[in-house]
This record gives structure tokens, sequence and C-alpha cells, in this order.
């Protein structure tokens, strides 16, 4: 009799502390709290699946709710997918929520080529039904087609702006070959791969149809990460390479320049160009010849220019700053030397000729430029007008280790353009550099750096 008893107190307890929030009520009156209205993504390469989104289904109320359907509108022809509460399904019948309590889902896409050159907008909603009432939350995202391009040798072709291309291993330019690469064009990596030029790279935009040359993934934290693809490599023999109103960004390396010869023409020149968030260097060369102007470079892991093994270097109206900057640096970050070490008490050396006039060399470090003459070659330095980070007096120059020395608008927001009280205003030497980066014309006293300031009447 006592087992009895106890067991239908057990009973009653049980029955009589059963909640409110675990009967499912069916009154139409009944809402659902969606924590957004819209899932968005960013433009996306097709065929490429995207980050995840996640979404929250959130019941007020006391009763429960059961949906009789979550499903996504296009169903099996859609190019999203959801996951439901840990279960993938392009539709869920009769899922609960309690009073109180919440579900959570999952968005992805991938988004099926089109084959069009222009973006196009890729739209679906999940639909959520329960006691009479419909809810869509709407699905959208951005498809960009492009040009896929694998293991490769290419000789003599010419890229255009139509669509991105999209390099998933190495491309080689071919000996005696070339590589056009026409304004307005998207070179996109895939990780680890680069273009190596044994011919000759013409990369010229113009100050309003940049060519991009950068990473396959735009979302969320891939749009800033250094590291994401290798790099462009000229070699040995490669000649008459230009790059202009370029952007180079979240790679490895951005221009290494390995072309050694017995002349002084330059195997590179670079204008009006941007390279930034890269792991190892913006332009590394070994005893090559290159000539910057309007160039822009900052936030680079060991160098931002670096020439070494000697070489015929010659920099104008440029900036280099690693302030701020993502990686830890007390070495200089611009260098030159006339050696190279190659191996144990093994030196490669060769002449070294170099040219600064009219750029700001800045950084965290105390000194942020240092030129190495220990190999015995002949060396040949010119610096003019420039903004150096230094605790030393260079004549000819203006140094200085206090904060913002330059004058820059905003490093922190990577804004290297010169603010209204810059020191770096005015302060340059006129050598006939007609504009700046952006294309805007330099009055008759040019500002040092890549930038010039032209203040309102």
């Amino acid at each position: 009799m006592r087992n009895l008893i106890l067991i239908l107190l057990v009973f009653l307890c049980w029955t009589g502390c059963s909640t409110q929030d675990e009967t499912v009520s069916f009154d139409p009156g009944l809402s659902l709290v969606f924590s957004n209205d819209s899932v968005s993504f960013d433009t996306l390469l097709s065929n490429r699946r995207s980050s995840t989104r996640r979404l929250t289904v959130y019941n007020p109320n006391e009763a429960a709710i059961q949906l009789s359907e979550i499903a996504l509108g296009k169903n099996q022809s859609s190019d999203y997918k959801v996951i439901i509460n840990g279960r993938e399904t392009n539709q869920l019948i009769n899922e609960r929520i309690f009073g109180g309590d919440s579900i959570f889902i999952l968005v992805e896409v991938n988004i099926n080529p089109r084959n069009q050159n222009l973006p196009y907008i890729v739209k679906d909603s999940i639909v959520f039904r329960w006691n009479t009432n419909e809810e869509h939350v709407k699905l959208i995202s951005y498809g960009q087609d492009g040009n896929k391009i694998g293991k490769s040798t290419i000789c003599d072709e010419t890229w255009t702006s139509d669509r991105p291309y999209i390099i998933s291993d190495t491309v080689v330019v071919a000996p005696g070959c070339q590589l056009t690469i026409e304004k307005g064009a998207r070179i996109y990596f895939e990780n680890d791969a680069g273009m190596f030029v044994q011919g000759s790279l013409k990369a010229i935009g113009d100050s309003a149809n940049h060519i991009i040359f950068r990473n396959t993934r735009f979302d969320g934290v891939y749009d800033q990460v250094p590291g994401q693809w290798d790099g462009i490599y000229f070699l040995e023999g490669s000649t008459r390479n230009e790059v202009a109103f370029a952007e180079i960004f979240n790679g490895q390396v951005g221009l290494r320049v390995g072309t050694p010869d017995d002349d002084n023409d330059p195997d590179l020149t670079v204008e009006n160009t941007e390279i930034y968030n890269m792991s190892l260097a913006g332009i590394l060369a070994f005893t090559s010849d290159v000539v910057g102007t309007n160039c822009l470079i900052y936030n680079c892991g060991n160098y931002l220019v670096g020439g070494f093994a000697g070489g015929n270097y010659a920099f104008y109206h440029s900036t280099f700053s690693n302030e701020p900057a993502l990686f830890i640096q007390d070495e200089p970050t611009v260098q030159f030397s006339d050696n190279l070490v190659i191996g144990e008490n093994e030196l490669l050396t060769a002449d070294l000729n170099l040219e600064l006039i009219n750029c700001i060399v800045w950084g965290t470090a105390e000194e942020e430029l240092l030129i190495n003459n220990g190999g015995g070659a002949a060396v040949a330095v010119s610096l003019q007008t420039n903004i150096i980070r230094s605790g030393e007096t260079i004549s000819n120059n203006f140094t200085s280790q206090e904060f913002n020395f330059p004058g820059f608008k905003d490093t922190f927001l990577n804004d290297y353009r010169l603010d209204t009280l810059a020191f770096a205003k005015d302060k340059g030497t006129e050598i006939g550099v007609g504009i700046d980066l952006s294309g805007a014309s330099r009055d008759d006293t040019p500002d040092i750096g890549a930038f010039e300031r032209i203040d309102k009447e």
C-alpha cells in the first residue's frame, strides 16, 4: 500500500508540475520572433561554398508552438542550404518550439554559375508556417562567374575586365611571351596559387579602373587577412614588366623580382600601385632593376621593400609604412644590401645603386631604413627630401621618431593620405611627377609621399 501511495504521489506531482510551455497551442494569435528578417552574403564566386550565417527563431509565448513546416522556398532547386537544430534538410515538418525557447538555423550558399559577366542577385527564402501564419525570411547574395585557370603555361594572352580570372594553381608566362592585363581586370588567387613571369607582364590600369590581384574569399575576416595566396614572381630572363594603377593584397609577397642581367634598364616598373596585407613582403628583389613611382606599401610581414644582392632601385613619391601593422617587427622594413647570405660563410654580392626621392619610410621600429654595404661591392646611394623614421640625421632628408610625424590622415583605417597640418605637405622636390597615387595633379610645391594634398581655396 505504501508503494502504491508513493507512485500515485509521483504521478500527481508530474502531471501537476507539467508546465504550460510543453502544451502545444494552435492559437493563430501566437507570434514568433526572428533574429533577422533577412540573411545576406557578400559577393561570392560561383561554385564556391560560403561561410555560415546564423538565424535564431524564438518563441516568446508561454505555450509551445508547432511549426507545420520550415522549408526553403525553392526547395531542391535552391542555391542555399539550411541546417535546422543540427539537421541538414530543405524541409522540416512539425518542428516544435517550447515556450520561451528557440531554434537555431545555419544558412550557407553555393551559387551555381549563370554564365554572366556582371554580378547577379541570388534570392530565396526560408518559409515558416504555424497556426495559419506564414513568415518568410529572405535569403540574398550576389554571384560572380569567373574564368577558371588551373596549372598552365600561357603565351601572348590578353585578360580583360569582362569577368574575373580565378587562378587555382601556378600560372607561368612563358619566355619570350607577354601577358597583357587590361584596365579594370580582376585576378583572384586560390590558397598558395601564384603567377610566375619568365616573359613579360603588362598590367596597366587607370585611376578609375584599377587592376586587382587578391585572394578569392571576400566574406568576413578573409577580406583583410595576409598570406591567402602566393605572389607574383618575375624570374630570370623576364624583362619589360609594367604594373600601373593596380592593387595587390592578402598574399605572401606582392612582387618578387629575381632578374639579374648586365644592364641597368628597369626589369620592373611599378606606378600608382598599392600593395598591402602581405605576410612576407610588398616588393622583394634580388640583383634586379626596379623603378617605383606613386607606390603605397603597408602592413607587410618582413619587408615593405627589400632589395638584396645588389641591383638598381629607384623610388619616387612613394609611401612605405608599417604603422600600424598586424606584424611585430623590430627590424627595418625597408632594406637594401649589396649582398645576400646564401650558405655558411658564403655571400652573393653585386653593385648596389639606390635612389629615393620624396618618399616616406615609416613604421614602428626605431630605424626603418637599412642600407647594408657589407659585401664589399660598389654602393651608390642618393636620398633626397624623404621623411624617414630614424634617430639619426640624414642630410637633405627629414628624420624623426615622433608618432605620425609625416601627418597621415588615419593609419588605423589604413588612410595614408595627408592630414591638414601634415609635415609632409609642400616639403618635396619638384621632379616632374605630375600626378599622385590617386591620379590627382600635384602642385608646384609637391608633398612628400604617394599622396598630394590640395586644400580648397
